[in-house]
């Protein structure tokens, strides 16, 4: 379904290079989301409090965060999803709620799994909504339709893999006899061995201090630490105030949701940022409400609770404006510059591997440009085209990212190539280096010579 949504956004610019380089066109879609989730952060916590402060804050907080930022322009499936998401909850929270708006929201989670199916793991959160805040009228029905419309739209997914025969693994009956991704395989793959009972928590140490390493230029702790303390006391609020269970539910499904899903991706924390700034905006806005009622004067008691609530925002204001690279340090050029150098500089025959960002624009013009990440996970790319064999590739388009995933995740071919191959250029990017290297075949030429030796001597 993301790939349907961007191939749309595609059609209605009138092409990938409507706004240059062809990656800008995403960014100019994932702006566009964002702006989207902002509004449906702050509807959500409005429905939620039925307060402005608190949506107002929680609005502030989301909208403002570099690690919000950061990951929502980068083009992923998380923020197309998470629009989805907001949306189905959005619908079915407030007064009044019909089956038609239940109806919709299930609509809107099929879709977000459609798009990305990390969005599964907060049905048990939306399950508890529905049976909790709709009408005792028609409270069974609801729930009951909500949960098989969306599971419909779900079951979608598998069927079309079924139909592209990329269901069941190689080798398996209706499986076939040819390298291919498998849904069930993807499904069952719990990442690299870590240890641990079905490697729960794999990448989480890494991803972790990505969120709230200071080191990091696009790390918010704030929003982090914050959002957790928030929850917490929203979890505590939320026994007598029905209201912000949804938010809470939310809340715990994302955290459940980490805890039991295999690899985690630093881009995992998109799903659980808008509930931890919601969280902030509960906490701050109940606080400063509190404050308030202490006064007498309604406009006395708003004065105070404006104060009240700007002071608590301050260290956020003071933490937001000393981390400005975000939104000022260009990390484009570099990519672009690198683009530009391997179009103008190698054969079109080459086979590159590349970093999710080129992929696109160098597919245009190398048709046997791959990226990085299926390397390693898509049997039809590893084996089929490359053999599982280093002296098939020819350079490497680096990024921090491919060399991080590589450590992490344990991408055994990408290691081997990296490894195996000499620096080029470097473009320093702003602090996000992007390297080009060209693998070395020394050790091909060498194995194809004894080869052929040994064939000789056979003979």
């Amino acid at each position: 379904m993301g790939s349907l949504v961007l191939g749309i956004w595609t059609q209605l610019i009138g092409g990938l290079t409507a706004f240059g380089f062809s990656l800008n066109s995403g960014r100019v879609l994932m702006f566009l989301l964002h702006l989207a989730s902002t509004a449906l952060v702050y509807g959500i916590t409005l429905r939620a409090t039925k307060r402005n402060l608190p949506a107002i804050i929680a609005t502030l907080v989301f909208a403002f965060s570099p690690l919000v930022v950061a990951l929502q322009r980068r083009v992923l499936l998380d923020n197309i999803m998470l629009v989805w998401l907001l949306l189905a909850l959005f619908i079915i929270l407030g007064e009044n709620r019909t089956l038609k708006h239940y109806f919709m929201s299930a609509v809107c989670f099929g879709i977000a799994v459609q798009t990305k199916g990390a969005a599964l793991g907060f049905l048990p959160a939306f399950v508890y909504i529905v049976t909790n805040h709709s009408s005792r009228i028609h409270r069974r029905f609801a729930t009951g339709h909500w949960v098989a419309l969306s599971l419909f739209i779900v079951s979608l997914y598998p069927l079309y893999a079924q139909m592209k025969e990329e269901l069941f693994p190689q080798g398996w009956f209706l499986g076939g006899d040819f390298p291919h991704v498998s849904l069930l395989e993807r499904l069952a793959d719990r990442g690299p061995d870590t240890g641990r009972f079905l490697n729960i928590g794999a990448g989480f140490t890494e991803s972790f201090q990505e969120w709230v390493n200071l080191g990091n230029a696009t790390a918010d702790p704030i929003i982090i630490y914050g959002g957790i303390v928030c929850a917490i006391f929203a979890l505590l609020m939320a026994v007598d105030n029905r209201p912000l269970r949804p938010i809470v539910a939310m809340v715990l499904a994302f955290i459940f949701k980490l805890a039991i899903s295999g690899p985690i991706f630093p881009s995992d924390i998109i799903l659980g940022l808008p509930f931890l700034a919601a969280c902030i905006g509960i906490v701050i806005g109940a606080v400063a409400n509190a404050v308030g009622a202490v006064a007498g004067g309604s406009p006395v008691r708003y004065a105070l609770a404006t104060v009240v609530a700007a002071a608590m925002l301050y260290p956020f204001g003071i933490f937001y404006s000393q981390r400005t690279a975000p939104y000022t340090a260009n990390q484009v050029e570099g990519q672009i510059e690198a683009v530009r150098w391997i179009s103008e500089n190698l054969p079109e025959d080459a086979v590159i591997v590349t970093d999710n960002y080129a992929f696109v624009e160098l597919r245009r013009n190398f048709q046997n440009a791959h990226h990085y990440w299926k390397v390693d996970t898509d049997p039809a790319v590893k084996y089929a085209e490359l053999g599982d064999d280093v002296c098939n590739i020819d350079y490497v388009l680096s990024t921090p990212q491919v060399v991080a995933d590589v450590a992490t995740y344990q991408l055994d071919l990408m290691r081997r190539a990296i490894e195996q191959s000499e620096l080029l250029i470097t473009y320093p990017n702003n602090g996000w280096p992007v390297e080009i290297r060209r693998t070395n075949k020394a050790n091909c030429l060498a194995s194809i010579v004894d080869s052929g030796a040994d064939g000789a001597n056979a003979g």
